[in-house]
């Protein structure tokens, strides 16, 4: 028999000892009323929370409206464990707790010695309502007098008081799991152990009252003072808002267009909202006082009316009325002008994308002049931009530096051309050059020589060749090695050429 199998049956003799020991000393509680005394009555709206560990993935937490169900549903099985609290939305976390009967205390590797050692010490002080023979081990079960609401400083004071306790048996010599904490669950009452026995509970205490299990621990059940009542506070002083920068010409424009536009209805409001813009400006109140003592004249309103809304705006809340507000006092809009030049946004849009593009494409070329044997990346890195956005405008600029190296050779070698040459059909090729063709055709094949030398230092990349994978081709990526560019005059003969 190996170590593990002589191990096995130990604890199992030894589990054994402590249940007789128990049946001997206390008495045995059913699950249906242990279950009944730590967590109260059946609740639809804070359903049981059970954690079966065996189960697949996704199904190892479970829901239950009563204890019944509980129990008939984990009888037989040894990988039950239930959360002792009621929780919202019947998640068991510690933040979504709504009500707390009891406090769980685990007990681990107690044999039958020390549980006898515990009992006859009557707890060391701390005896527990119910005491659960969970295989290896023990739970201490503190049922509290009165069920507790799950606030935040109870959960606090709470969690203090568990530690307190794990702590306690800790310094009598049992190894309290101090993992444990008060959403944490249990192994059922009623269903089998990791050792093939049944879980039972015996009650070996009285209910206890939250406050004097707390004196005991050295703490003091009180809700803490609110932070809010502190005597002395900081209060910092109201700063005055600080106004937009003065625009004296606005005021002007208002001043003249109120005396032009208003109608009868917006007469008082619109002297209102010229006090307001006055403030915002700026103005001094004298001043738009007086300016709105002759608007009132020219309008026909009486000057106790002018005077009685300028004296109305507040110069603080004034900076914060918005243009929408003062249309509405004053009854019609602003002329307001776009700097658009009569485009449409989506046209004003585009114009300036092709403006940045230009910007961009003539950043780009002008280098290229400057440093004709550069890189891309070199290019990206100089001008501080992205190696595609080099990429694409360098091609251009290749592409029509080689076709107007093309147009120039076309040019010559129509000039270098006979008469009776240049009549006969344009698709027929050029033949190749002979002695006897005559001095131009032999300089412009010297110029084709020089120009093929000249034109390398103007391109330093070329585009590969090679196909390209369905990926660089649904993104439209060209890939650009760096080898030497080729001449258009390299693959063929110059006198190869078609004439236009």
């Amino acid at each position: 028999m190996g170590k593990s199998a002589q191990q096995y049956f130990s604890n199992q003799e030894d589990s054994q000892a402590k249940s007789a020991y128990l049946q001997a000393q206390y008495a045995e509680v059913k699950p249906l009323a242990f279950y009944d005394a730590i967590l109260g009555a059946a609740d639809a709206d804070f359903p049981l929370c059970v954690a079966h560990t065996e189960s697949a993935e996704g199904h190892r937490l479970a829901n239950y409206e009563n204890v019944l169900e509980m129990l008939v549903a984990s009888g037989g099985r040894s990988d039950s464990f239930v959360y002792p609290a009621k929780y919202y939305n019947a998640y068991p976390k510690q933040k979504l707790m709504h009500e707390l009967r009891c406090l769980y205390i685990d007990l681990d590797k107690v044999n039958a010695k020390s549980l006898r050692r515990l009992c006859q010490k009557g707890f060391y002080g701390q005896r527990p309502t119910y005491l659960v023979n969970s295989g290896n081990g023990v739970h201490l079960v503190y049922v509290l007098t009165q069920p507790l609401a799950a606030y935040h400083w109870a959960k606090d004071l709470l969690r203090e008081m568990h530690s307190g306790l794990l702590r306690f048996f800790r310094k009598h010599r049992f190894a309290a799991d101090l993992g444990t904490g008060l959403s944490h669950a249990y192994r059922i009452v009623g269903s089998l152990t990791k050792l093939g026995q049944t879980c039972r509970a015996y009650r070996v205490g009285k209910c206890v009252e939250v406050g004097q299990l707390a004196a005991s621990l050295g703490l003091c059940w009180q809700r803490p003072a609110s932070k809010s009542s502190k005597s002395s506070y900081n209060y910092k002083e109201k700063q005055l808002r600080k106004g937009s920068p003065a625009r004296r010409g606005f005021y002007d424009y208002l001043v003249h267009m109120i005396e032009a536009r208003t109608q009868e209805g917006h007469r008082y409001s619109s002297l209102f909202a010229l006090a307001c813009v006055g403030h915002k400006c700026h103005r001094a109140v004298e001043s738009i006082l007086e300016d709105a003592v002759r608007l009132a004249a020219k309008l026909g309103l009486p000057k106790h009316e002018a005077e009685h809304a300028v004296a109305a705006c507040n110069p603080e809340k004034a900076q914060t009325v918005r243009a929408a507000t003062l249309e509405g006092w004053l009854g019609w809009s602003f002329d307001r002008k776009t700097k658009r030049n009569g485009r449409t946004r989506a046209e004003h849009l585009a114009e300036i994308a092709e403006r940045r593009t230009a910007a961009s494409r003539r950043r780009v070329t002008d280098y290229l002049e400057r440093h004709p044997k550069a890189t891309i990346s070199e290019i990206a890195r100089t001008l501080a931009m992205g190696r595609k956005t080099v990429a694409k405008y360098f091609h251009e600029w290749l592409t029509a530096l080689r076709d107007k190296v093309v147009q120039q050779a076309k040019a010559m070698l129509n000039a270098s051309q006979p008469a009776n040459t240049k009549a006969a059909d344009t698709a027929t090729l050029v033949p190749t050059a002979k002695p006897s063709d005559g001095p131009g055709r032999r300089a412009f094949l010297a110029f084709c020589t020089q120009l093929r030398h000249s034109l390398r230092q103007y391109l330093p990349l070329r585009a590969s060749s090679a196909p390209r994978n369905a990926q660089e081709e649904e993104k439209g990526i060209k890939k650009a090695d760096f080898r030497r560019p080729a001449s258009p005059f390299e693959d063929a003969h110059p006198y190869s050429l078609q004439p236009d």
